[in-house]
């Protein structure tokens, strides 16, 4: 496991180092889930994201939608193996699929009447 010893800077931040961003794959911009676990210690870890409108346009058919995701995930896994990273498997797509639905607002079935 590669380490570093970092100081926590003016207002929380702190500077990871590039060997470890390179590592791992994050730059400028990637969202970073921080957690902390037993004993004090802070898990830090990057996080996927997909723009929700390409799952949320009202006037696009199911087909059409499932079209836009997989491309989504197809651009996801192209850009991970340009950087590295090992392949998610179907089992971890399917993990993070499910933890992003669990996150959205549940959707009304009736329209509120004016």
């Amino acid at each position: 496991m590669n380490t570093a010893l970092i100081k926590l800077q003016r207002k929380g931040q702190m500077v990871i180092p590039r060997s470890l961003r390179e590592q791992v794959g994050v730059s400028e911009g990637s969202l970073l889930e921080v957690a902390v676990v037993e004993g004090g210690r802070f898990l830090i870890t990057p996080q996927v994201t997909l723009d929700r409108s390409i799952a949320a346009d009202p006037k696009k058919s199911r087909k059409q939608l499932l079209q836009a995701l997989s491309a989504a995930v197809d651009g996801i896994r192209h850009e991970a193996k340009g950087s590295g990273l090992a392949k998610l498997t179907m089992k971890q797509i399917d993990v993070e699929v499910a933890a992003s639905r669990r996150s959205q607002p549940k959707k009304r079935t009736k329209r509120p009447v004016k």
